[in-house]
């Protein structure tokens, strides 16, 4: 499983066969797919050991994947998982950190606290490589922790990708144990870095547009929460938050925005499964819509159609 080979193509998975394998090669995380009405979606799943460490690649296009309380409850967390972003893009968080990661990012999980992936239907691919609990504390202390951020372009993430990638090439037992000491040894040199406060940090746009989508996440359901209210919850203009989610290539209105559909789009979909017996007025506005013009322009623009062009439609 070479690591720079992202020619491997997404399958249609079960998403209750995914949700099972998942739990075999990472433990128990609850994965929410994009449409829910759906019993399959777009992903990839493989894992191989070598040199004592599990890499396991996980590909999806699914809305968001989870690991909470309850699931820690039933499933301990014995690893610490560094993540590394090689297709798509994804927003990582975990223990009030957060990250939007792009191809050659990495993000710490601490498999026992719970973290949050959110892909919002976009396909993603990642890299996780497991690390023994016990063991990396034992070599690192303190310095390792879940919701540590690395920068793609950090020269140490650079060096460690660059072992990461030469790992499952090696034959040689002996050879493998030797590079992997050596991940070992460019991983505790970043977890130094940042114990001491040096080394590379993300720039300013970045750690901004992260606080600005956890705030999204926290708060869209509020129609009174506007772009507005963000930057100065966040304590900037609004023209700097804009030029920030650039990064992104949206705006922070469409962010918000697409939410706020997305939210409404599931509700209406377990109405249409006889799970909620809510109106669409009502679902648009428990979604943080003010007004339903909006939420019918904005729902037809995304999906196609109406929201009332369904059979449980609202007359």
């Amino acid at each position: 499983m070479a690591l720079t080979e992202l020619s491997i193509q997404p399958e249609l998975y079960p998403i209750d066969a995914f949700r099972s394998d998942l739990m075999s090669v990472c433990g128990e995380f609850n994965v929410e797919p994009l449409e829910p009405r759906f019993d399959a979606m777009e992903a990839h799943l493989s894992v191989e050991t070598t040199g004592g460490l599990d890499l396991a690649r996980v590909g999806l296009n699914a809305d968001y994947v989870c690991r909470d309380k309850s699931g820690i409850r039933r499933d301990p967390g014995e690893h610490f998982f560094l993540v590394l972003q090689q297709k798509g893009r994804a927003h990582l968080s975990q223990a009030g950190m957060s990250t939007w990661a792009n191809p050659g990012d990495m993000f710490v999980v601490d498999a026992a606290k719970p973290s949050m992936f959110r892909y919002e239907g976009q396909y993603s691919m990642q890299l996780s490589v497991h690390l023994p609990r016990e063991e990396m504390l034992h070599r690192f202390g303190k310095r390792i922790y879940g919701g540590l951020e690395i920068a793609g372009d950090d020269p140490l993430a650079v060096a460690m990708r660059s072992v990461l990638a030469k790992l499952p090439t090696v034959g040689d037992p002996s050879v493998q144990m030797r590079t992997v000491e050596a991940f070992y040894s460019v991983f505790g040199a970043l977890l130094t870095e940042r114990a001491l406060g040096i080394g590379h940090t993300p720039s300013a746009d970045r750690q901004l547009v992260a606080l600005a989508l956890s705030m999204i996440a926290e708060h869209y359901q509020d129609p009174e929460f506007k772009t507005q209210r963000l930057a100065d919850s966040l304590g900037v203009s609004l023209r700097r938050l804009q030029r920030a989610f650039k990064l992104i290539e949206e705006t922070p209105h469409e962010r918000l925005q697409a939410y706020r559909v997305r939210s409404a789009r599931k509700q209406i979909e377990e109405r249409h499964q006889g799970d909620s017996k809510s109106t669409i007025s009502s679902i648009a506005f428990e979604s943080g819509f003010a007004d339903l013009s909006t939420f019918y322009r904005l729902y037809r623009k995304v999906y196609g159609v109406a929201p009332g062009n369904v059979p449980f439609a609202d007359q």
